[in-house]
């Protein structure tokens, strides 16, 4: 019945609506989907603590992509495990010049369970509206000199965010930079992706990553979308993924996700009786 019977969503501006809520019609789709014999989980920029809630609500039981592709979590096992760091020498040069770069920007660093800042703006406190996060707010990130950094997010406007490229141009080390909404930026280990760590769980899956299907609205999902056999775009999407999605579908506030499962994942029925 399934055309493609792996399927790989965002959470942010695809799975929920503007409330951060999953809609009931989602719901019901995800499950009639998973009844098909459809294998389903998320990817994401959040780390553990700000996607649990959505895993147990989805009883989502195969491994989920955290920190665009730095974190895997194994429901099965209750195992979260690092794919990647952020280098000892970038994370000291990128502390060492903190307090140098514009005051336009907030800094957050993840590691694999916790979330820290030393200043949160009025951009950052925007989008951590209706939230739970455990966010630690600290005096200076020297102390976190000696933990694992899974990435690095930067909050600002775009006269900031100029400045940071600016300053990470110079530093020559290596690191992935990407956009995940309009005003948030990462810093990520080298080669990290959701469409890299989708890779290593096709595999533990014995699944193809042609055999997936994925839907997201941001540049972060560009490399699902190279990845996977299909891909769609929710319409509130960013213009370059609209672009490269193979499929445009509703927006997140009118059920994408929904509609994506409904006509694109099912084969149709004459295909199926063959």
């Amino acid at each position: 019945m399934l055309a493609y019977p792996f399927l790989v969503s965002d959470i942010d501006g695809t799975l929920l609506n503007n409330r951060k809520e999953i809609p009931p019609l989602i719901r019901r789709e995800i499950a009639h989907y998973r009844q098909a014999g459809g294998l389903f989980t998320l990817a994401t920029g959040r780390n553990f603590t700000e996607t649990e809630r959505f895993i147990r609500e989805l009883d989502i039981d195969l491994p989920v992509i955290l920190c665009n592709g730095a974190l895997v979590y194994n429901p099965a096992t209750r195992e979260l495990m690092p794919l990647a760091h952020l280098s000892d020498d970038l994370v000291r040069e990128i502390v060492k010049d903190m307090p140098h770069l514009s005051r336009r920007i907030d800094f957050f660093v993840y590691t694999s369970h916790h979330i820290y800042t030393t200043r949160i703006g009025p951009l950052s406190s925007e989008g951590l509206q209706n939230e739970e996060l455990k966010l630690e707010v600290i005096p200076s990130f020297e102390t976190l000199l000696n933990q694992n950094w899974v990435k690095i997010a930067a909050v600002s406007d775009e006269e900031g965010i100029k400045e940071l490229r600016r300053w990470l141009e110079q530093t020559k080390l290596p690191f992935t930079f990407v956009q995940s909404s309009d005003h948030y930026y990462e810093i990520l280990p080298p080669g990290v992706s959701k469409g890299a760590a989708l890779q290593r769980v096709a595999e533990q899956l014995n699944l193809s990553t042609k055999q997936a299907a994925a839907i997201g609205d941001h540049l972060n999902d560009l490399p699902l979308f190279q990845t996977v056999g299909l891909s769609a775009a929710v319409s509130n999407a960013h213009p370059e993924v609209l672009h490269a999605a193979d499929v445009i579908v509703p927006s997140n506030e009118e059920f994408g996700l929904s509609h994506f499962i409904q006509n694109h994942l099912f084969r149709p029925p004459r295909q199926a009786a063959r």
